[in-house]
């Protein structure tokens, strides 16, 4: 399946390290979904890489039309080894690009949350940090609207992680995460 996308939009670090988003537009559906890997690896504003294809081709699949990748850690490696090395993984502006994300979540009916970081989310807590924020947040839509979605997966790994979705068949199918 060949990848088409309406516009796409990438903000980098001044200094090309960290990747804070990346937003496809797939289609003109209204409903958009935010996704919340890992760590960024290649994709920016001229390149897509393997999982950000994948990601596509699955949100395509869920009818969404604006697909915004954020990441626990937005240090730019296509190994994600190479985050348990660096001085500053997370990167300076990371938390508020996500906290950002989480409250646009939290106000739009129409937004979806998934969740996809797999096991090595758990280096620095990150994976406990950032699902504390995603519950407050959930609180806070579940009062704005009647019955919304929480947040979203695949499956969970072995280790009760959410599964990232590179291991993931296309036709995945995107379920409720269960806390």
């Amino acid at each position: 399946m060949k990848i088409f996308l309406l516009d796409r939009n990438c903000l980098i670090s001044a200094n090309k390290l960290y990747r804070w988003s990346l937003i496809c537009e797939i289609s003109k559906s209204t409903k958009e979904i935010i996704f919340i890997g890992l760590n960024p690896s290649l994709s920016d504003s001229s390149f897509l890489d393997n999982t950000t294809k994948k990601i596509i081709k699955i949100s395509k699949k869920h009818d969404y039309g604006k697909v915004k990748l954020i990441n626990l850690f937005a240090l730019i490696s296509s190994n994600p080894e190479k985050l348990f090395n660096h001085k500053n993984p997370v990167g300076y502006l990371n938390n508020n690009y996500i906290y950002k994300n989480l409250k646009h979540w939290s106000e739009n009916k129409n937004c979806d949350l998934w969740l996809g970081w797999g096991n090595k989310g758990k280096f620095l807590n990150r994976n406990k940090k950032i699902s504390k924020k995603i519950m407050q947040y959930n609180s806070i839509r579940k009062n704005n609207f009647d019955k919304p979605l929480g947040p979203l997966l695949i499956k969970k790994t072995i280790k009760d992680n959410p599964i990232h979705p590179l291991y993931c068949s296309d036709d995945s199918i995107l379920q409720s995460y269960v806390w």
